[in-house]
């Protein structure tokens, strides 16, 4: 997890492209850096041209939301949540369900409902990281826009993403019910949120279905990692190419706020006939960092750097989280990995025999009776996390790496 971090410092370094006009063939050849500014894709107030403030209202007030976070190969505790909490009877259908990376690929199984539980533990409980990605010749990487090819992961989902599939989304939105994809468009250095049932709702049924599997694969695309993903776009009547990348970059799992919005009860009736709409929120990672002693090679400390980084995001959007939800009168449900639960530390492993560990606690914990035994609010601070001030380099701590 080290290494995609760090070279998202890089990501920064690009030009604005243009795709060639429409009776010129398309996408195809992108035009050189220094071609005028005015032919340069600008800074959109709704990316997606299909937003407008009348379709980002969602059509009822949700019930029941979920929010998943990205996470790599940990999205196997997430799908073994799931699975779980379906044998546990508990589970409802969610009206509203977001996604972010490994996330997004397990949300859009959520989404569709228990009957796909059976594709998503198969996918985390036998999939090798072969078949995600391959590592590009080192020799070949500087003049590459990513280390690693992830055509693997795109002939997965081209097979799995079908026209029943699509049809079912199509359904399901025009039902009422939302499912969000987040990324990152490079372009605008700015978050992207997808209506993926929207796009399934296009007449096309082929060109939904290609847009889709090219969202899930952006929306996993760590920087400097796996290559961007370009998006054609068609702005004002002009055709642009845009490089969309892992929505993490931004934020590690989000809800859009108009689905808050949605689900504040209606003022018109009486409070005490309105159940509370519920939030549950699933983190394919710890909430307290694991403390270890780092060795003095660069691999290393940018391991540890980015472990920092994301562990401070994901703390930081669940107490977001958790505020908006209290505003508007939304009851929060959370869960994470346990912070004794042992972990392997590179989420691109995608090592196997962990993956079923993970799952297999994920279900544990949710397949009881009763369902997941949630958090109600985001976690405190845990062992040495008081921020001490030093006066000095000898002292007493509750915690610190043997």
């Amino acid at each position: 997890m080290g290494l995609p971090i760090a070279l998202m410092s890089v990501v920064g370094c690009y030009h604005p492209r243009i795709a060639p006009p429409a009776d010129k063939g398309g996408v195809g050849r992108w035009l050189p850096a220094d071609q005028p500014k005015e032919l340069a894709p600008q800074p959109m107030s709704n990316e997606n041209e299909s937003l407008s403030p009348a379709s980002a209202n969602l059509p009822r007030r949700p019930q029941h939301i979920l929010a998943l976070s990205g996470g790599g190969m940990y999205g196997a505790y997430t799908a073994g949540v799931l699975n779980g909490w379906t044998k546990s009877g508990k589970r409802p259908t969610f009206d509203v369900v977001t996604g972010i990376s490994t996330g997004a690929l397990i949300g859009a199984l959520a989404f569709l409902g228990p009957e796909y539980d059976g594709q998503m533990e198969q996918f985390y409980t036998t999939i090798r990281r072969r078949d995600i990605f391959t590592y590009r010749s080192w020799a070949t990487v500087p003049f590459r826009d990513a280390v690693a090819n992830t055509a693997p992961l795109r002939k997965i989902l081209d097979t799995a993403i079908t026209d029943e599939i699509v049809v079912a989304m199509a359904k399901a939105h025009k039902d009422g019910r939302r499912l969000y994809v987040g990324t990152t468009n490079l372009d605008t250095r700015r978050f992207v949120t997808w209506d993926i049932g929207a796009i399934a709702c296009r007449p096309d049924v082929r060109a939904s279905r290609k847009l889709i599997a090219t969202i899930l694969v952006a929306s996993c695309s760590l920087p400097g990692v796996f290559p961007p993903q370009p998006i054609e776009v068609v702005v004002n009547g002009k055709k642009f190419t845009e490089l969309h990348v892992d929505g993490g970059v931004v934020a590690p799992m989000f809800l859009p706020p108009s689905v808050f919005d949605a689900a504040v009860a209606d003022p018109n009736k009486a409070a005490t006939l309105q159940t509370p709409a519920q939030l549950y929120v699933i983190q394919a990672a710890k909430s307290y960092a694991d403390g270890s002693p780092v060795e003095s090679k660069i691999l290393p400390v940018l391991g540890a750097s980015a472990a920092s980084i994301m562990m401070a995001q994901y703390r930081r959007e669940v107490s977001n989280m958790y505020h908006m939800a209290r505003v508007a009168g939304v009851d929060f449900r959370m869960l994470a990995l346990s912070a004794e639960f042992p972990t392997p530390s590179n989420g691109l492993d995608f090592d196997r025999k962990e993956m079923n560990k993970l799952f297999d606690e994920g279900y544990r914990i949710a397949s009881g009776t009763q369902g997941p035994s949630w958090w109600n609010s985001p976690p405190e601070r845990g062992a040495g996390e008081s921020d001490p001030v030093r006066t000095g380099n000898r002292f007493r701590a509750e915690r610190y790496p043997k």
